[in-house]
């Protein structure tokens, strides 16, 4: 008899606890704060072996309420292919520069890459280029 009258009891509260898990909002800051809103590129992968030829930082000053534009060409030897390349914005507050590539990169022995700053904002950059021969 006791275990007849357990049995709906424990289905219910079973029930209720399911209910009050799906229906309760979450808790600030539950998926974090994006504290990081930098424009980083990075394109291709590492493996064991590859090696970072080029590390440069990239900076141009800013101009006011103007856009400020670079293109910069990377070089590997002939006999290297890049494997990866990866622009890291040093802005992390969002008003940093975009990059994009506009030739090359993994598998080719050079990148040209296109660094274009928010209106009235400069360019802060590091770029490290990974190859293997």
């Amino acid at each position: 008899m006791k275990t007849i009258v357990f049995l709906p009891i424990t289905a219910l509260a079973i029930s209720l606890l399911i209910a009050v898990q799906v229906n309760s909002a979450p808790q600030s800051n539950f998926y974090g704060s994006n504290n990081n809103k930098s424009h980083d590129l990075v394109i291709g992968y590492r493996m064991p072996g590859d090696r970072l030829i080029l590390r440069q930082s990239i900076i141009k000053n800013s101009s006011w309420g103007r856009i400020v534009t670079d293109e910069r060409t990377f070089n590997t030897t002939r006999f290297e292919r890049i494997t990866q390349v990866r622009v890291l914005d040093q802005k992390t507050n969002g008003n940093g520069a975009y990059a994009s590539i506009l030739f090359g990169g993994p598998g080719w022995n050079n990148v040209t890459i296109r660094f274009k700053s928010q209106r009235g904002h400069g360019i802060n950059f590091i770029v490290e280029v990974y190859s293997r021969p």
